[in-house]
């Protein structure tokens, strides 16, 4: 469901975690016996439980070590170490990834989050394994610069810009906001010309109030808040 625009300066909502919700719906899928997952047309997987949660839980590879995935999931490092020598659990990892990836792209794309929502999910963002990472940011700053392009073009000729062109643009500027937050090291091409864009054309032309958006961007508290959430949230996962 689509959460309109709203004053985030109050937090009313828990933190919005797109990967950890999307593995707790995976895996009550598996319970349920849906045994085709993962990006892979047709793949059917007879991984045990545990074993497809520590396949999920790659996607927080490098924020957290394969043995502290293996306390997560129940079941040894040593064991887990092993499943990643097998070839098939670690075409179901990439799969898992790629298959995320689609998502978390598609929700971006789709949906209109509080901009504190857009905080939880920049943070967990952070957490991702990088070549998640890269699945979900590469296409998605593709098309934030395409319709910057597009809104750039129909503000020098003084020409109507069509409102799906500004709200799709708000809403992944606001994604890339946060990511500079939580990934400041990150390279960044036409940051400058973009958040001028941002500013001067799309939230003036929504009528909303930019500088909301900024200052919660820029609360340390507000960051320190959403990366300790996750990883309280992380230490409950039960398989």
């Amino acid at each position: 469901m689509m959460r309109q625009s709203a004053d985030s300066s109050i937090h009313t909502t828990q933190p919005l975690f797109l990967g950890y919700r999307w593995i707790e719906d995976t895996i009550a899928e598996y319970r349920q016996g849906n045994r085709n997952l993962g990006a892979g047309k047709g793949q059917i997987v007879i991984f045990p439980e545990r074993h497809l949660a520590a396949a999920l839980m790659h996607l927080y590879v490098g924020a957290i070590s394969v043995g502290e995935i293996a306390g997560l999931v129940s079941i040894t490092k040593g064991e887990l170490t092993f499943l990643r020598t097998q070839i098939d659990f670690m075409v179901l990892v990439d799969s898992f990834k790629a298959s995320f990836a689609k998502h978390f792209r598609l929700s971006l794309m789709a949906n209109e989050y509080f901009s504190v929502d857009y905080a939880s999910i920049a943070a967990e963002y952070a957490f991702f394994e990088e070549l998640a990472r890269n699945q979900i940011r590469i296409p998605l700053f593709r098309r934030m610069t395409q319709l910057a392009d597009a809104i750039e073009n129909k503000e020098r000729h003084q020409c109507p810009i069509d409102l799906d062109y500004l709200r799709s643009f708000k809403r992944l500027f606001s994604f890339f906001v946060f990511e500079e937050c939580f990934l400041p090291d990150l390279a960044r091409p036409s940051s400058q010309r973009l958040k001028a864009i941002a500013k001067g054309t799309v939230w003036n032309r929504l009528g909303e109030d930019y500088d909301e958006l900024n200052d919660l961007a820029c609360s340390e508290m507000l960051r320190q808040e959403m990366t300790d959430n996750l990883k309280t949230l992380l230490k409950s996962l039960t398989c």
